[in-house]
């Protein structure tokens, strides 16, 4: 998991849509992101030190072999929505079917612009936006406060943190108007540290603790605020007023082989019988997506473990494996 990244395109020039250009690999020097406009402008401070970068979650996320290795481009509007996001400081909220990569974009934009290692908050049906700000507990000395991931990203930092919110969909219906009033405000209060002039809290950061005044939490930078969501459900207008949306494309054949390839981290130099299996699983998955069923980047990624890990029939080609492994994948589910 700790490969050297691959040599990508130079960074961002005057001729590039935005600082982002959705490779991967970071720039050299490290980008300056545009300032954001005056109405999204914040002044908490003092600035902590920079955060940590997490290269083992973003290998696993992304894979170990970088897109601009493997000769495959980002699409324009993945490119666009970003870049816009940045300028204007909304939250980009990623809609698409599961398995097509909605979340990888967060895990590009914090590697790629050196923002440290991504907060990350899944939504389920019992999320509350509390528990994504902090969680308090008593303690000899007062109360005890671990910030959660959205706590952590209205902290004040020189440069913006990334938030991926994954799954907002399967929340409260009004819980992305709370996220909403919280990111327009730039930070929250903790009661429990109400009365006390210098607080220590933990983060969301492994090990890094951060000071706290009067429990008042106020960001510099608000953070660059990546949601995803599934097509079905209906967000309150207010709420889209305040975001970008972008709806992720089911990735093509060629998209679906280079995404199975890097994750896998199958080189020119891998076993051409594995090549040539996920090869044969995105051009039949292209020929026909419903006879395959919703062929995830994950799914496929399985399908080669297996096929990578088991012996290989002498008569059997890349084709029937393929069919084989992905029946076993796709099988119903045992009965009572």
């Amino acid at each position: 998991m700790n490969s050297p990244l691959s040599a990508g395109p130079p960074a961002h020039t005057s001729a590039a849509p935005g600082p982002y250009l959705g490779t991967g690999v970071p720039h050299e020097p490290t980008a300056v992101l545009p300032a954001p406009p005056p109405w999204r402008t914040y002044t908490g401070g003092p600035d902590l030190a920079p955060p940590p970068d997490d290269a083992d979650e973003a290998e696993r996320r992304l894979g170990a072999v970088t897109r601009a290795a493997l000769g495959l481009r980002t699409p324009a509007g993945e490119t666009a929505a970003v870049n816009a996001a940045l300028t204007l400081r909304k939250p980009l909220l990623i809609t698409g079917p599961p398995g097509v990569g909605r979340s990888a974009p967060a895990f590009r934009i914090a590697r790629e612009l050196g923002l440290g290692r991504v907060l990350h908050w899944t939504v389920t049906g019992a999320s509350v936006l509390r528990d994504a700000l902090y969680a308090a507990r008593p303690a000899e000395s007062g109360a005890k406060v671990r910030l959660g991931p959205l706590g952590t990203a209205l902290l004040p930092y020189g440069r913006p943190r990334v938030l991926l919110v994954e799954g907002l969909d399967r929340g409260d219906f009004d819980l992305p108007v709370e996220l909403r009033t919280v990111l327009r405000r730039g930070g929250f209060d903790i009661p429990e540290l109400a009365e006390e002039a210098s607080a220590r809290v933990l983060t969301d950061d492994p090990g890094v603790p951060a000071p706290v005044a009067y429990g008042a939490i106020a960001c510099h930078e608000l953070p660059i605020t990546v949601i995803t969501a599934g097509l079905a459900r209906v967000f309150p207008a207010e709420f889209m007023a305040d975001c970008l949306h972008w709806e992720h494309p089911v990735p093509t054949a060629a998209e679906l082989t280079t995404a199975v390839r890097s994750r896998a981290g199958l080189t020119d130099g891998a076993d051409p019988r594995l090549l040539a299996l996920v090869t044969e699983l995105a051009e039949a998955w292209s020929d026909d997506p419903l006879a395959l069923g919703p062929l995830t980047v994950d799914r496929a990624l399985d399908a080669v473990t297996l096929a990578a890990a088991g012996p290989w029939p002498p008569d059997e080609g890349p084709d029937a494996v393929a069919a084989r492994l992905l029946g076993l994948l796709r099988g119903p589910a045992p009965g009572p």
